[in-house]
């Protein structure tokens, strides 16, 4: 059985980890999936970004994501960037594309954990800590694994400040080859 590492209770997928769990989801949840793990966005700001595609800029490589009119109900009650840009590597450009170009949508949170939690029973993975939270706390760890010099930039990308990021993600523990995975994950990260 498969237990992957955790932090605050939330499951820290290493690249391979997440492949394995992302072969056993359906069409659309591997897209929806591929969308939340690339750009890091909390579920209440996905599901906003789904349902405005003009957020997304993809010469710029990244979402833009305005301050919004009941930012509580937004999923930023606690955010400390009301307003930021949400950084995209190469590949999370392209998981954005395909996001649009598929339509898929998003439903309840609650709807998608037992669905991940399914995928990763199916994988042979202790489910205790998969949640859908997982991704976004996923992909920040491998960003802070792979650029540590780029931490402020990586916080505000998520909506953090660099003693939260402390604080709730990962940035040592990880195998060498874990982390040249993580390396080949992020490339391009935040360089449009």
């Amino acid at each position: 059985m498969i237990v992957p590492i955790t932090k605050n209770g939330v499951a820290v997928l290493t690249p391979q980890q997440w492949r394995l769990l992302h072969t056993h989801l359906n069409a659309d949840y591997k897209i929806r999936g591929e969308f939340l793990l690339q750009t890091q966005m909390r579920i209440a700001e996905a599901m906003y970004v789904s349902r405005h595609p003009e957020c997304f800029r993809k010469d710029n490589g990244a979402i833009f994501l305005p301050k919004v009119e009941g930012d509580e109900k937004f999923g930023k009650a606690r955010c400390k960037q009301k307003e930021r840009a949400v950084l995209l590597s190469p590949s999370g450009v392209k998981a954005v594309e395909l996001f649009f170009e598929v339509g898929v949508k998003f439903p309840s949170y609650q709807a998608m954990e037992p669905v991940f939690k399914l995928a990763a029973k199916e994988a042979d993975f202790d489910t205790t800590s998969i949640t859908t939270k997982m991704l976004r706390k996923t992909f920040g760890s491998w960003l802070i694994n792979c650029y540590p010099e780029r931490r402020g930039m990586i916080a505000a990308s998520a909506g953090h400040t660099a003693e939260v990021m402390d604080a709730h993600y990962i940035s040592y523990g990880f195998r060498k080859e874990d982390v040249k995975d993580m390396r080949a994950e992020t490339a391009g990260w935040g360089e449009a």
